[in-house]
């Protein structure tokens, strides 16, 4: 994963200290690469204790691995330079708009391949495949790509419910049993009726799948199997853009997964949902 990457996703789960020497970072990472730890120190106005701690936190040794695998970040970057994905402005056209929004959505897939665990991923497939019912949390644009799971479930015989109303949701969660799994998609990882029925869920003791937005929040805390997506959602929020782009790669993924486990029988089942919606085409 890119230590780029891994800084602009936990950016605003740091602390005050931590969060100034992200800033720094991602500001200039060239001639922070260049700078030693005191005068590093001197420009975020912290001290060196403080940047040896958060390279620690970020998983490094020290100083001098935390600058190691920046080089590697700048060198990454460089390759992509010319790939604008920053925010949209009010006073932008039209071409101005196609390009950031479509590039977003490619940088939401690309960070979120960065930040998947494949172990993780695996993991998943394994229980849901093994489920005996699935059942699907999500509310606004998450609930919308746990529907869309549902209805890609549905086509291959796999019993899974999705219900948009979310005290509908947590009235499944009471009623699960040991052998379901419960599928908790939030960006934010926040979003407190998810919470709330996966939580229900764990004391039910079915398997429990997070999709959230990759660092430490509630619900990824709470589940059995965590998977992460990368997004890069910016001030112009008109709605989940880039996030939900990459929550349905992460479905995606894990029903091709599923789909691969018995393809055999799968693809008779996607035949006969294919043939009976043929039906209602429009003949030429």
């Amino acid at each position: 994963m890119s230590l780029l990457l891994k800084m602009n996703q936990v950016k605003d789960q740091l602390t005050n200290s931590e969060q100034k020497i992200v800033s720094c970072v991602l500001d200039d990472e060239e001639e922070v690469y260049n700078l030693s730890i005191q005068d590093l120190a001197k420009k975020c106005n912290t001290s060196p204790s403080s940047i040896v701690r958060f390279c620690k936190k970020m998983g490094f040794e020290g100083f001098q691995d935390f600058k190691i695998e920046l080089a590697k970040g700048i060198s990454d970057s460089k390759k992509t330079q010319n790939i604008v994905y920053e925010d949209v402005r009010v006073d932008d056209t039209i071409e101005d708009i196609v390009g950031k929004i479509s590039a977003g959505n490619i940088k939401s897939i690309e960070n979120t391949v960065d930040l998947l665990d494949y172990d993780e991923v695996e993991k998943a497939v394994e229980v849901l495949n093994n489920a005996n019912n699935i059942f699907l949390y999500g509310v606004g644009a998450s609930g919308l790509v746990a529907l869309d799971f549902q209805y890609k479930l549905m086509r291959i015989s796999r019993n899974a419910f999705m219900y948009l109303d979310s005290h509908t949701q947590l009235s499944t969660a009471v009623n699960i049993q040991k052998d379901d799994v419960a599928v908790g998609i939030s960006h934010s990882g926040r979003t407190l009726e998810v919470f709330k029925a996966m939580e229900m869920a764990n004391k039910k003791g079915a398997k429990t799948i997070s999709i959230t937005r990759y660092g430490d929040n509630p619900l990824s805390n709470i589940s059995d199997i965590k998977l992460c997506t990368g997004g890069i959602e910016g001030n112009l929020r008109v709605g989940a853009i880039a996030s939900r782009i990459a929550q349905l790669t992460v479905i995606d993924i894990l029903f091709v997964g599923l789909a691969k486990k018995d393809f055999r029988v799968v693809s008779e089942y996607l035949k006969g949902t294919r043939m009976i919606v043929d039906d209602f085409k429009i003949k030429k």
